[in-house]
């Protein structure tokens, strides 16, 4: 430890920080309702806590899914709001904006020229496949592997 004016400067303490962090759950199959299997997926992807009575998120992706063919260039932050006050759901607009962010980390969103829409206006099981997979979660369990094999050095 350094000494600074004869007082001892405590050592900085890291916390340790995941790079991303992704939570996956598995249900039965998907039903024939179209709003448990919306939810569902946010679920299993880690974007919603089961229980979790706040779902703004999964009501956003609905919308921008439903924008997908109606404006192929994307919606603005207001519209999704509009959305939202239209289907009787009110949110802090910070709120939407964050569940968008989520979104956004997620794989699913992309953000152009200030408008929100699917990924590249791909269908979801195809940004599964070809970013969430690969990137995400391939990518972790790499990093899962080897910090087994580190811990499997010492023992």
């Amino acid at each position: 430890m350094d000494k600074k004016d004869g007082r001892k400067i405590k050592e900085r303490l890291y916390i340790d920080r995941p790079l991303s962090g992704i939570s996956l759950n598995e249900f039965e199959k998907p039903t024939n309702d179209y709003n448990v299997n919306m939810r569902r997926l946010c679920i299993s992807l880690g974007l919603v806590r089961p229980g979790e009575s706040r779902i703004a998120i999964v009501y956003i992706l609905d919308i921008l899914m439903k924008a997908r063919k109606k404006k192929k260039e994307g919606l603005d932050s207001y519209e999704i709001v509009n959305e939202l006050y239209k289907k009787k759901i009110k949110i802090v607009y910070a709120n939407i904006l964050r569940d968008i962010r989520k979104l956004i980390n997620a794989g699913l969103v992309e953000k152009r020229n200030n408008l929100y829409r699917i990924r590249e206006n791909m269908k979801l099981n195809e940004i599964v496949t070809s970013f969430i997979k690969p990137y995400i979660i391939d990518r972790t369990l790499k990093k899962i592997e080897e910090y087994a094999d580190a811990v499997e050095k010492y023992n």
